[in-house]
């Protein structure tokens, strides 16, 4: 007896899942109707995303919907909605992006903390921001 394909999944999608990144990350999405909202990336692909929002959103998304995701070391990248399952929401971006750079740290920046930032002190090791005890 020949075992039987499973038919779950096309190539197609099995391909396409073997390209998305698994992590977690913050993203801040702009929708019309809902206007901005904090949501967690549950992986990333060069065309696209699966966000989770912390709630049932209302009212709902619906499919099409046009939207725009602060991705970080990305920056703002436009897409629409492509599928929604309760909290999950796919979206299929209108550009590709380099999903590696996501994963990176953040570059000092104007942004970013002190208590992040390194402090470089010449003819000295690295060390960390005036006034932390033990440093």
């Amino acid at each position: 007896m020949q075992p039987t394909k499973d038919i779950s999944q096309t190539d197609e999608s099995q391909e396409r899942a073997s390209e998305r990144r698994n992590f977690f990350l913050g993203t801040t999405l702009s929708v019309d109707t809902h206007g901005k909202m904090q949501a967690r990336v549950r992986n990333l692909s060069a065309g696209g995303m699966m966000i989770e929002l912390p709630e049932e959103p209302d009212p709902e998304f619906v499919r099409g919907q046009r939207v725009i995701a602060e991705l970080r070391n990305i920056g703002r990248v436009k897409g629409e909605i492509a599928w929604i399952g309760g909290r999950r929401i796919g979206i299929k971006f209108d550009r590709l992006v380099d999903p590696e750079l996501a994963r990176q740290p953040l570059v000092a920046g104007e942004g970013t903390p002190d208590y992040v930032k390194p402090v470089l002190v010449p003819s000295r090791s690295l060390k960390y921001v005036e006034g932390l005890k033990g440093w």
